[in-house]
């Protein structure tokens, strides 16, 4: 159970991590952070749980939770503070804690917290489990990721009803012309908003396809593209994680702090590479600079797009290079990707019956956990 405590106090601070290791939790010393830097590490971190202890300054206190809570909406708050003044007390709720514990009593009443969150998360385990996040990274240009963020989403959006789409090819913003859309707003405009953005006003930034799939556009110009921030990005991921049961990122192949936010947050990081030296070569590379980010292997899957076509590397070649077996294999539809481009439909639904389509269908199963 990976805990977060933000505090100003610094007594207080180590009650809570002593209590939290006797229960079993995971707070290293590390984790123990000053109020104003809950939001930001709760974003890099993803804690289970967050444990405030208030501070005489109240209002920095409940500012502090009500950025953390915007941050990481789906993570377990606890708030503990004087237990004297009911208004205070109604307050915190409405800012997003889950729970207000008596400061007077706070080893007794975190260790029945921490019990009641205990039972609540077997309870969860046993249901269905939704706001998946996809990431498609491409190690060098041209390998379609792009093409088959837009029907791994259409895919996903035919599964669930909807699904989230983020493009963070930014300067580029392929997805729009691949859904044929025209956004007012992009990703830019959402960052400038990131200090109030809540569920209702992160609404205002998609624009939904009639396949279901909703997207946060990227954005084209370089004037626009200097105003996306890491902290947006993080934001961003966050609500459409509650919004959607699935949310696709189409990456590029950057990676930028913004890219690497989206990655930290990925359940699932697809791997897009073709079968030349060019792009083996990238992929490598890059897979070994994701490790030394700390992101898992076991998040990675290697697929290989265009596979079929003449004089390229053998599959086994590219495995051995890359140390890493292929997941998936598209196959080569020259005619499929091109009527898809040109007609401003994802292939799953313009090329329904073709090889890529079943492929692609297949894929975006995989990564979903349904039958393709």
């Amino acid at each position: 159970m990976r805990t977060l405590v933000a505090t100003n106090d610094s007594q207080a601070a180590q009650r809570v991590r002593h209590v939290l290791l006797e229960q079993g939790g995971e707070c290293p010393q590390g984790h123990l952070i000053p109020l104003d830097s809950a939001a930001d590490r709760c974003g890099l971190l993803h804690p289970e749980l967050v444990v405030f202890v208030m501070s005489d300054d109240w209002q920095a206190g409940l500012n502090a939770l009500r950025e953390a809570r915007n941050t990481v909406p789906q993570t377990h708050i606890l708030v503990a503070g004087p237990a004297t003044d009911p208004k205070r007390i109604l307050e915190t709720l409405k800012q997003g804690a889950d729970e207000f514990l008596d400061g007077e009593l706070l080893e007794a009443e975190l260790t029945g917290a921490l019990e009641r969150f205990r039972a609540a998360q077997r309870s969860a385990a046993n249901g269905p489990r939704g706001g998946r996040v996809i990431a498609l990274l491409s190690p060098c240009g041209g390998s379609g990721a792009s093409l088959l963020a837009a029907s791994i989403s259409a895919v996903l959006a035919q599964e669930h009803g909807q699904a989230g789409l983020i493009d963070l090819r930014l300067g580029v913003a392929d997805l729009t012309a691949m859904f044929d859309l025209r956004p007012t707003r992009n990703l830019a405009d959402l960052c400038n908003h990131v200090s109030r953005l809540d569920q209702t006003l992160f609404e205002q930034f998609l624009t939904r396809h009639h396949s279901g799939v909703h997207l946060l556009a990227a954005p084209l110009q370089a004037s626009e593209v200097l105003r996306v921030t890491a902290k947006g990005v993080r934001r961003a991921l966050a609500l459409a994680r509650v919004r959607f049961p699935c949310v696709v990122v189409d990456l590029g192949s950057s990676l930028s702090t913004e890219q690497v936010e989206a990655l930290w947050q990925a359940d699932t990081i697809l791997v897009v590479a073709r079968l030349d030296y060019t792009s083996i070569r990238n992929t490598r590379r890059m897979i070994d600079q994701l490790t030394e980010l700390g992101i898992s292997r076991d998040h990675l899957r290697l697929v290989i797009n265009g596979y079929g076509q003449r004089c390229q590397l053998e599959v086994e070649q590219a495995e051995v290079a890359v140390g890493m077996k292929a997941a998936h294999r598209v196959p080569y539809d020259a005619a499929a990707v091109n009527r898809a481009v040109n007609g401003g439909k994802p292939v799953v639904l313009c090329s329904r019956f073709s090889r890529i389509a079943r492929s692609l269908r297949a894929l975006a199963g995989s990564v979903n956990g349904v039958k393709a």
